[in-house]
């Protein structure tokens, strides 16, 4: 029974937080306003560069941490061919 007690209030506590519009429509942050799909950030992660926007990312592909790396495995492949 202590366990039903303690589960249901801290499921109350965990919904009854939540601001809501009239509509019943929960209202956002500032960080998903201002980071949303309109207004998308570069963030860079491990030398690579991402495109974030309301709470997701997506690697950008073409950053110059890539394009140095890529360069540098086909200069090593082409010295190993040469090898041959």
């Amino acid at each position: 029974m202590k366990k039903f007690i303690l589960l249901a209030l801290t499921t109350l506590t965990m919904v009854g937080c939540m601001k809501t519009k009239k509509d019943g429509e929960p209202i956002l942050s500032d960080y998903y306003r201002e980071h949303s799909v309109e207004n998308p950030y570069l963030q860079v992660l491990d030398s690579c560069e991402y495109i974030c926007w309301g709470g997701r990312m997506a690697h950008k592909g073409n950053c110059r941490f890539c394009e140095e790396r890529k360069e540098k495995k086909l200069e090593k492949l082409i010295e190993q061919l040469k090898e041959k």
